[in-house]
């Protein structure tokens, strides 16, 4: 990710967990650094998520134990794939089958 969009996604944080006053500059810091090391859109969707179970500003260890999990997540689904082959027919089918059946039957 990109600094402009780590300041994006920084000042999202701060207009959904406002609390009066800005964090700290050192904390915003740390934070700017630990998001330009991540996904942009996995990290908004995170800071979604995270909003609606915390009502206070994340700590960066909760920030990226849930982010770590969202990609793994992503990464773990499977979409599906159509099989595109021609199969033989039953009559080739059973042939092959009982070829085989006799050559284990030679093997034994």
């Amino acid at each position: 990710m990109t600094e402009d969009q780590a300041d994006e996604i920084l000042f999202l944080m701060s207009q959904l967990w406002w609390s009066g006053h800005p964090p700290p500059d050192g904390t915003l810091s740390l934070w700017h650094t630990s998001l330009t090391h991540l996904e942009r859109d996995a990290a908004i969707e995170c800071v979604h998520e995270l909003a609606e179970e915390k009502p206070y500003w994340p700590a960066i260890s909760d920030f990226r134990s849930h982010y770590t999990a969202r990609v793994r997540r992503k990464q773990g689904e499977v979409k599906p794939v159509a099989i595109e082959r021609e199969y033989l027919p039953k009559e080739e089918n059973v042939k092959r089958l009982r070829e085989l059946r006799e050559s284990l039957r030679a093997n034994r």
